[in-house]
């Protein structure tokens, strides 16, 4: 992908290893996840699936607070049941945002529920008694908030999330990680020269960005065709089903 990069920024003539744009150069590990973030972030925003992760959190607790104003939340730095802090459960470190959550009662070993928890966009109503389930959760301040339970609970989540920047680790280095997207050679590669061409302030760093996006979209098409598949059999000849001919 870098040798990709510095080729569409001229910066392969000598060698293909680079003048500027080189595996040695701090920058270019910056640039690098710079074009990774906003490609995934494009990705993402299109609803590439490869960004779509799913969790089972057990055992929140129920409200501690019977006050109709008090809200319980639930973040990557633990719970809060309306007075107390716990570590655990804790949402994961790669979420971006929650897309849908479920709920069951914990410790049964019972089915979610079919149908997901309500997302609230106008706030969460306010309850006089606490309920058997949560029933809603609204996402601010990067957590999820919800008016409690008088049950402890588990929650299935499916939620947005992001792969994890280029990194040396030990003795791989940061140019040597896979880029773990299929068929991301090319709009990557696109990224990245429109991070060296902007500070450049080259006249083609707008059209990298563009072309960049253009095949970010060609590759979600796939997947999005994949999903819009039907399945198709052929009528029955039978009598009794025929239509009658048209003249």
């Amino acid at each position: 992908m870098l040798n990709l990069a510095r080729v569409r920024v001229n910066d392969a003539i000598a060698s293909l290893g680079g003048d500027i744009l080189t595996d040695l150069q701090p920058f270019s590990q910056v640039m690098y996840n710079a074009g990774w973030r906003k490609f995934q972030t494009f990705l993402t925003y299109l609803g590439h699936s490869r960004f779509k992760q799913s969790v089972v959190l057990l055992g929140f607790p129920v409200l501690a607070n019977l006050d109709p104003a008090t809200q319980v939340s639930l973040a990557w730095t633990g719970s809060f049941d309306g007075t107390s802090y716990y570590s655990s459960p804790a949402l994961p470190q790669d979420l971006i945002l929650p897309l849908k959550i479920w709920e069951r009662v914990s410790g049964m070993s019972a089915a979610f529920h079919r149908e997901p928890m309500y997302q609230a966009l106008d706030g969460l109503e306010s309850r006089q008694i606490a309920q058997a389930f949560q029933g809603e959760w609204e996402w601010r301040e990067d957590a999820i908030w919800m008016p409690g339970s008088r049950q402890v609970e588990d929650f299935k989540i499916e939620y947005a999330a992001f792969l994890p920047d280029a990194v040396t680790s030990g003795a791989t280095s940061w140019t040597q990680q896979p880029v773990p997207v299929m068929r991301a050679l090319s709009p990557l590669a696109n990224y990245v020269a429109a991070e060296v061409a902007a500070p450049r302030d080259d006249l083609d760093a707008g059209t990298f960005l563009q072309q960049a996006e253009d095949e970010t979209r060609q590759l979600f098409s796939v997947e999005a065709r994949q999903k819009q598949r039907t399945t198709t059999s052929r009528r029955g000849h039978s009598s009794a089903f025929r239509r009658p001919a048209r003249y």
